[in-house]
Order: C-alpha cells, then sequence, then structure tokens
C-alpha cells in the first residue's frame, strides 16, 4: 500500500480507518464533521496530498478516531491503537521487570489515555 509519502509503507491505522469510513460511502464531510476536523484537511489526509506533518495530525486525531471507529485507545507509546481492556490491564499492572516493558509501563503511568482512577488528593489538615 502506498502512504502518504508514495513510498510502499502502510498508512498508519488510524488512517486507515479514515479511508474505510469513505470506501464505506460515507462522505468526507460527515466523517470530518465526527472527529471534529476539516473537511478539506481530511480530503487531503485521504487522497495523501496532506501538507503538514502526520505526527502532529496523529497527536490530535489517533484517539478519537481509534475510539470512535474501533472502539480502542491510541497507545502513545507503541504507535498504535490497543483495546481499552488492554490498555487498562496494563495500566494496572505491577511494575515490570523487563526493560522494555518497563519503558512502556513508565510510559503508561503519565499518559492521559491511562483508564486508572486519578484519586483526589485530601487536603492536608482536613480529616474525614
Amino acid at each position: 500500500m502506498s502512504g502518504l509519502t508514495g513510498l510502499m509503507l502502510e498508512d498508519p491505522e488510524w488512517l486507515a480507518l479514515l479511508k474505510a469510513q469513505v470506501a464505506q460511502g460515507r462522505t468526507i464531510t460527515q466523517v470530518a464533521e465526527e472527529i471534529g476536523m476539516s473537511r478539506p484537511s481530511l480530503s487531503m489526509l485521504i487522497s495523501g496530498t496532506y501538507p503538514a506533518r502526520l505526527d502532529k495530525v496523529q497527536v490530535k486525531y489517533a484517539g478519537i478516531i481509534l475510539s470512535k471507529y474501533k472502539d480502542q485507545v491510541f497507545c502513545p507509546h507503541l504507535h498504535t491503537g490497543l483495546p481499552r481492556i488492554i490498555c487498562a490491564r496494563h495500566a494496572a499492572s505491577e511494575r515490570p521487570g523487563s526493560a522494555e516493558r518497563m519503558r512502556h509501563w513508565r510510559a503508561c503511568q503519565s499518559c492521559s489515555q491511562n483508564p486508572k482512577p486519578q484519586v483526589p488528593e485530601t487536603p492536608k489538615g482536613k480529616d474525614q
């Protein structure tokens, strides 16, 4: 498959999902409205003529697209979508031993996609 660079590279998963939505008969306008992107930007992404860097688009829209069309969250460490349950399990796991798993675990602990509930801090001096 030819990616945005014209090289024989696969499109990122989130971009493939957008292309699939349009290929299934949805209009670019419909899809753009659903994900909060301008119609011209989405049109250029799908046609492979988008002038800006894809990593910036990915940061802003990959999570929205994966959530909407695949019921997944975007893992910025792995640069791909993960089922919510896998993300939740990884976020709740104990500190791993291997170096690669440790890098992923550390990235997960500070990730905005982390599904672990954030426990509000109790103000000092206020016992309940």
